[in-house]
């Protein structure tokens, strides 16, 4: 059919075909013609339909499993067991007053066993510490100030003390640390702490006092903290050079 053309319209925009020689009327644009390479603003070819979403669907729930430490790294109460040093020797010791105390006793009692038990403390050394209610190898006292020469002359009321078997704490220290401008950033309760082991240290055998080895370094157990600091770092523990014991071990 000559002169026969056809309009073709297709979704954004319109196109003019004329049969050539071979083609009819009824046969389809070639795959070269305009009508089959339009693409239209989203991409997508025309006449394609635009592929269908696949409908979404939550993963797999993972079922939950207890987290387990590595092998290589065991729980805190795994480490804490590991680096607790075996008991070589138990020390068993009573609590009293001395003199007119205000603080109560077994607030001061609980204190001191906790002190006793702590695992940086003379634990350390392999030393178990058990409150007994009479006969122990050691009293720990709390002391009245003006009383605590009453042990020995050596003994004074501004500072704590051991005698023999006498673990002499003043309560005035107790109650208000070290005399004002030694430590006064320091914690009363670690300056308590301090207090108790030093002066259980010097039973265990430190008879010598020991002194701070250079200012910004750690100071001593036994050195007298009361006393000053002399530049070192305050510290409630025995340094790992201390943790003997020469008078029980021997």
């Amino acid at each position: 059919m000559t002169g026969l053309s056809l309009v073709l319209i297709v979704w954004g925009g319109a196109y003019l075909w004329t049969p050539g020689p071979n083609q009819g009327a009824g046969s389809a644009p070639s795959p070269s013609s305009p009508a089959a390479d339009a693409v239209d603003r989203s991409g997508l070819r025309v006449g394609t339909p635009p592929p269908s979403p696949s409908p979404s669907s939550p993963p797999a729930a993972t079922p939950s499993r207890p987290a387990t430490p590595s092998p290589s790294q065991p729980s805190p109460t795994e480490s804490a067991a590991s680096s607790k040093a075996p008991v070589r020797a138990t020390v068993t010791y009573e609590i009293a007053a001395k003199g007119s105390v205000g603080v109560d006793l077994e607030d001061f009692a609980a204190q001191v066993a906790e002190f006793l038990a702590d695992p940086k403390g003379w634990p350390a050394a392999g030393i178990e510490f058990r409150r007994v209610p009479s006969d122990g190898m050691i009293t720990v006292w709390l002391t009245e100030d003006s009383q605590v020469p009453s042990f020995s002359s050596i003994c004074s009321t501004g500072l704590s003390c051991s005698i023999d078997r006498n673990i002499i704490i003043n309560e005035v220290r107790w109650v208000e640390s070290a005399p004002p401008g030694v430590m006064d950033d320091v914690p009363v309760r670690d300056y308590r702490m301090m207090v108790v082991n030093h002066e259980v240290g010097h039973w265990l055998g430190h008879h010598n006092h020991s002194y701070c080895p250079g200012a910004g370094q750690i100071a001593p157990l036994m050195m007298q903290q009361s006393k000053g600091l002399n530049g070192c770092v305050f510290n409630p523990y025995p340094l790992p050079s201390e943790l003997t014991a020469p008078d029980l071990f021997r």
